[in-house]
């Protein structure tokens, strides 16, 4: 009697020990790509929003969501560290600049000055310049983080979900990078 419950503790405490490791090792399975995980986990403060869109050496595109479409293509932009932005027109997402350059899908429609602000909890980021040789401003307001994939390029992206201003007319927006 005795020996049978010390066989039957045992083989409880061995099946609560196998439970417990199952439930770790799918738990760190699920966890996903490092790259989204840490872009998510940055807030939209200014210093992160700024170094994140001046410290990529890739193209930010606006689009109404990671998988809108447009007939007339996208707005990328390249940012650099001297506060300008230099706006392509492209006809889809792609994984890097340089891939960008060798496809020779960049059509440039000009170079703003751009300004880092922050406003409460979100940032803004103002634009001001010339597009197609018309002057123009225009205002990003920061909202948040957004991760997913664009169908058609089957490409994961990541970014900001933005308001847009363009003056006075207003629109949400995402402002996003391949992530891959």
């Amino acid at each position: 009697m005795k020996k049978s419950r010390t066989i039957a503790a045992a083989l409880s405490l061995l099946a609560v020990f196998a439970i417990g490791l199952a439930g770790c090792s799918s738990s760190s399975s699920k966890s996903g790509s490092n790259q989204q995980a840490s872009f998510k986990n940055k807030t939209t403060k200014k210093a992160d929003v700024k170094s994140t869109l001046t410290g990529s050496k890739q193209l930010w595109y606006v689009n109404g969501a990671i998988n809108a479409k447009s007939n007339s293509g996208l707005e990328a932009y390249s940012f650099d560290a001297n506060g300008k932005a230099t706006v392509y027109n492209v006809n889809k997402y792609y994984k890097s600049l340089s891939a960008a350059k060798k496809d020779n899908a960049l059509n440039k429609i000009g170079t703003l000055n751009t300004t880092f602000k922050t406003k409460g909890d979100d940032t803004v980021i103002n634009f001001k310049g010339k597009l197609s040789d018309i002057p123009m401003t225009q205002k990003f307001t920061v909202k948040k983080t957004v991760t997913g994939k664009n169908d058609a390029a089957k490409l994961k992206v990541a970014g900001y979900h933005i308001s847009r201003d363009v003056d006075d007319d207003v629109t949400q927006a995402v402002l996003v990078k391949v992530a891959e």
